[in-house]
């Protein structure tokens, strides 16, 4: 009886750690430097990677993406065929493995089931002319610093407003209660609890 019982839970161990495929996300994980034409690009962690794309710029330059996103299009061979994108219209990019954007001007400031963004400036950098070696920022394109939400599993992307962030709380019956019963405003405790669902509902990467 004892021997059934210890299959069975180590049937079931093996079942759970193989039931996700990937990396389980953590702070320190590191995503494949390139840019994402689509959420499950970037869920599978298959990028087009600086140099496949079709341009006229050092795949190593660390300005190669301020280049790249100041074009129209770029274009990147995929199956036999080449593949035309706007910069507008990709899905995100990592410029250093590090650091996420959603688009071109969403930084990811929080990762997991629920993912927190902030809209950010889009800046240039410039050599100096009068001074070598040094350099200056122009913003092409400036954000309003407000946060949204990306649905790691819909890919659902909205402004993050409590009500809405709520109804993904309540998917989690303890939590959505524990964040009822918590003090503070709405604002203030949204952030402190999208980290507390998230590391109850982990998300992974890779294939």
């Amino acid at each position: 009886m004892l021997r059934t019982a210890i299959l069975f839970s180590m049937c079931c161990f093996v079942f759970t750690a193989t039931a996700q495929k990937g990396e389980r996300y953590t702070a320190d994980f590191i995503f494949e430097r390139g840019i994402y034409p689509t959420l499950a690009n970037w869920k599978a962690q298959i990028p087009v990677k600086p140099e496949e794309i079709i341009v006229d710029i050092d795949p190593q330059n660390r300005k190669f993406f301020q280049y790249l996103f100041a074009k129209d299009q770029f274009r990147y061979p995929r199956n036999n065929e080449i593949i035309y994108l706007k910069p507008e219209d990709i899905f995100g990019y990592s410029p250093d493995g590090q650091s996420m954007y959603y688009s071109t001007n969403y930084r990811f400031d929080i990762i997991g089931a629920i993912c927190l963004l902030q809209e950010v400036d889009q800046v240039d950098r410039y050599s100096s002319f009068i001074n070598p070696g040094d350099e200056y920022k122009a913003a092409r394109k400036e954000g309003t610093g407000k946060l949204y939400v990306l649905d790691f599993e819909s890919g659902e992307f909205f402004r993050c407003r409590p009500g809405k962030v709520e109804k993904i709380f309540k998917q989690d019956a303890e939590l959505y209660q524990n964040y009822k019963s918590a003090k503070g405003k709405r604002k203030e405790k949204i952030k402190a609890f999208i980290k507390e669902y998230n590391f109850r509902h982990p998300v992974y990467f890779g294939e």
